[in-house]
């Protein structure tokens, strides 16, 4: 009973994770819901497998993580009346100017930071169910494979409704902007070129990982590799080089500078990583980082002429992030600690837009999430938040750094960790739930797999029928 219970939530947490780029990043509120009362249901599911203390001691960071944002939430929403307790300004002036009594709010746009929560309700589920799917290496293989496949669906999908109607997002929905970049299955051309290139990171450590296996011990050498690659290898080496340049193809046609630069330093630095045992010990790595950059200029080359073009004409930059970035910045010094509310920006921010910024278009982002966070939840909150991903990175480095076999799952995570976050401070990525969702089921799996693990810890059953459970 218990090994069925937990092999339906695997599927149900698997399904929503394949389907979250769908439809346009689950960004409605509808399917939004959906995908997080799934997850809901699944993960308890999930909670019927053994626990190690690495994955126990995740979760513990998880759930006061939650804690923590409960606690903010409910000073915004003002739960509770604390007698030294105050609103925010803009309702004090409310009041002031009708000449009444106003209700306490801690945040500008009253009840807003509750119906803000699905995307970090969303986020929460996805990463904990990937740090205890994780405990299984099978498992937490299976989750990699079904990213990288849907990805690669969405790819080949994207580029053929590109080609046919580039106006249109998987031939369905009219775009609003991009029109002469590969969106699809997303709006935003930035979430989609970052995902493809965590998609297209999990197959080059395939790639590697084919490889690696059949590499004598010791140093890489081509020589060595071309004589014991069979040709069942080969062609399987193949089949994950083409999966591969799709990925690649549909990244480079998104036109994001942001997405394509980032992942093609973490796809150089996934290679380093994977392969840093047979490197030369002093300079070794410096030398294969050089070589992976020259051919990552080579693939950009030939491949980001989109992007290149706009490398030319406007740089890393525009000016109108700066502006929006010193704007969010000031917002942040008047909310410090709880913040203004999360999911107030676009109400608050035309009240700190500056006049140096076209009056075309609306900034419903700050283009920074962090910065955006700090901004509708305070200092405190981006703090821990932050924090926390820097604890996520290190134990991701010390599986890296530890593990001998499986190494393919602590550098994945690793590095996708490092592109969404880096990515995220000059866009929204990660406020995006189909990438969001995607991206944290990858960082789950690896975490777990970043400690010392044993065999499966998933329930079976013996012969006799009765429930009993592999360590």
């Amino acid at each position: 009973m218990s090994r069925s219970i937990f092999d339906g939530a695997f599927w149900l947490y698997s399904a929503v994770v394949v389907l979250a780029p769908l439809p346009l990043g689950s960004t409605g509120p509808v399917v939004l819901a959906i995908a997080t009362l799934v997850l809901g249901l699944a993960v308890p599911g999930l909670l019927l497998t053994n626990l190690r203390r690495g994955q126990i001691g995740l979760l513990a960071v998880l759930v006061g993580l939650a804690l923590i944002t409960f606690g903010v939430l409910g000073e915004q929403l003002s739960w509770v009346q604390w007698p030294w307790a105050a609103s925010d300004p803009l309702w004090q002036e409310a009041a002031r100017l009708l000449g009444g009594s106003v209700p306490p709010a801690g945040a500008v746009a009253r009840a807003q930071p509750f119906y803000a929560m699905g995307l970090g309700a969303a986020g929460f589920l996805a990463l904990s169910g990937g740090i205890l799917i994780g405990g299984d290496p099978q498992l937490a293989r299976r989750v990699l494979r079904l990213v990288a496949v849907a990805g690669l669906v969405y790819a080949l999908a994207a580029v053929a409704s590109f080609a046919i109607d580039p106006s249109r997002v998987l031939l369905i929905y009219a775009k609003q902007a991009h029109q002469t970049s590969l969106t699809s299955p997303f709006l935003n051309r930035n979430t989609a070129g970052i995902y493809y290139g965590c998609c297209a990171l999990i197959w080059q450590m395939l790639v590697c990982e084919v490889l690696d296996r059949h590499l004598p011990d010791g140093r890489f050498s081509v020589a060595s590799l071309r004589q014991r690659l069979n040709n069942r290898a080969r062609r399987r080496l193949v089949v994950l080089l083409a999966c591969w340049l799709v990925m690649l193809s549909a990244m480079f046609l998104t036109g994001s500078r942001g997405a394509v630069l980032l992942s093609l330093v973490a796809a150089v630095a996934a290679a380093v990583l994977f392969f840093h045992r047979r490197l030369p010990r002093y300079y070794g790595a410096a030398i294969a980082a050089a070589g992976g950059l020259a051919i990552a200029a080579a693939l950009l080359s030939l491949l980001g002429g989109g992007v290149s073009s706009r490398f030319s004409a406007q740089g890393l930059s525009d000016e109108g992030r700066l502006s929006t970035y010193r704007a969010t910045w000031k917002m942040v010094l008047d909310h410090p600690w709880l913040g203004s509310g999360f999911g107030t920006f676009e109400w608050l921010y035309p009240a700190y837009r500056s006049d140096d910024i076209s009056l075309m278009g609306t900034w419903n982002r700050a283009h920074n999430s962090w910065l955006e966070l700090a901004a509708d939840g305070g200092m405190l909150m981006a703090a821990a938040i932050i924090i926390g991903l820097i604890g996520g990175g290190v134990v991701l480095a010390h599986g890296v750094l530890h593990r001998r076999r499986d190494v393919i799952f602590p550098v994945v995570g690793l590095c996708t960790l490092m592109a969404a976050v880096l990515h995220s401070t000059i866009d929204f990525s990660l406020q995006i739930p189909g990438f969001t969702i995607v991206v944290a089921a990858v960082i789950g799996v690896s975490l777990a797999q970043s400690f010392r693990s044993g065999r499966a810890s998933v329930p079976s059953r013996d012969r006799a029928g009765t429930t009993e459970r592999r360590v």
